[in-house]
């Protein structure tokens, strides 16, 4: 028997209770949990830019088994919601997840959408992927494959200055102001620019106002966003790239969004880009063990940049897709 219940975020003994089957059922190597931290603010920051609404799935004894959850944009794809589940392993094939499922596919249908995605994880080589099997019992279908990658550290990164004009600039915590625009134009493309499948999002929205708090809670969560710009001759900012460094984890650094531009491909924005964030955050890297880095297995210019910099294979994340 499983009984589904809806989170509060602000009952702290619901999110214990949520965080601690969310923070267990990570049970691969490579597949890293957010900080209890880093899911609350995302969950108490809820219903602006997005609905992030979570659900517990608990056993007949009343104990956390598995946790979902159901994101919403508010402010584009409405038509589209992103849904993820997970539950203990010893506790697994006895219909929590499709209990959860079922809950957050609710949810999803009475936000008004029609598709829906989830991911689910694999190491190269494995067969018999868990949550593949569970994502086809149940109607999904693979769109898009990204490929996981970590660097270990530290690294000997390869010189790439910036060529034909462009110049490199980073900053930490808030964009500078004379930037912030451009900024939030180039957030909200990556959608559009990078490789995808047959979901085809639409631009995320994003204005200087989203940014501020984006930053805002970015703090809250005690995460470091190191960010560098490649600036066109005339100044203008054409290609961005996003280290963030978790402050509950000592060993981790993720490399969020790394987008050039179309017009501007061709001059090695997106190596030097890279190398320069992490030049320009060396102090932050001291002590830390692997950068993370997550992109399309179909995008070759961007698997070609990571290899350059000594980033090895590690896992995939398939993207799967169902009409509701």
């Amino acid at each position: 028997m499983t009984t589904i219940e809806r989170l509060d975020p602000t009952d702290d003994a619901q999110f214990a209770d949520y965080y601690e089957a969310y923070r267990a059922a990570h049970d691969r190597e490579w597949d890293r949990p957010y900080s209890a931290i880093e899911k609350r603010v995302g969950l108490l920051e809820s219903g602006v830019y997005q609905d992030s609404i979570g659900v517990i799935a608990r056993d007949a004894s009343g104990h956390a088994v598995g946790i979902g959850l159901a994101e919403i944009p508010l402010k584009d794809n409405l038509l589209t919601g992103f849904v993820g589940l997970r539950v203990l392993l010893a506790h697994r094939r006895r219909g929590h997840g499709s209990a959860l499922l079922d809950a957050l596919l609710d949810v999803c249908r009475s936000a008004g959408r029609e598709k829906v995605m989830g991911v689910t994880h694999w190491t190269p080589g494995e067969s018999n992927v868990p949550g593949r099997a569970f994502a086809d019992s149940h109607g999904f279908v693979l769109d898009q494959v990204d490929a996981h990658r970590v660097l270990d550290l530290p690294a000997s990164l390869p010189a790439a200055p910036a060529l034909h004009g462009y110049v490199l600039q980073s900053w930490r915590g808030p964009c500078p102001e004379r930037w912030v625009d451009d900024y939030a134009t180039l957030r909200s493309l990556l959608t559009q620019e990078a490789p995808s499948g047959d979901l085809a999002l639409e631009a995320e929205f994003f204005d200087a106002e989203r940014i501020r708090v984006e930053e805002a809670s970015l703090e809250k969560q005690g995460r470091i966003m190191a960010a560098a710009v490649a600036l066109d001759p005339t100044g203008k900012p054409v290609g961005h790239t996003q280290l963030v460094f978790p402050g509950s984890d000592p060993e981790d650094v993720y490399q969020w969004d790394t987008l050039v531009l179309s017009p501007h491909r061709g001059h090695g924005l997106g190596l030097s880009l890279k190398v320069h964030a992490m030049d320009s955050a060396r102090d932050l890297l001291v002590g830390r063990k692997h950068v993370h880095t997550y992109n399309a297995a179909s995008n070759g210019p961007m698997i070609a940049v990571n290899e350059r910099m000594g980033f090895r294979l590690v896992a995939y994340n398939g993207e799967f897709l169902r009409t509701i």
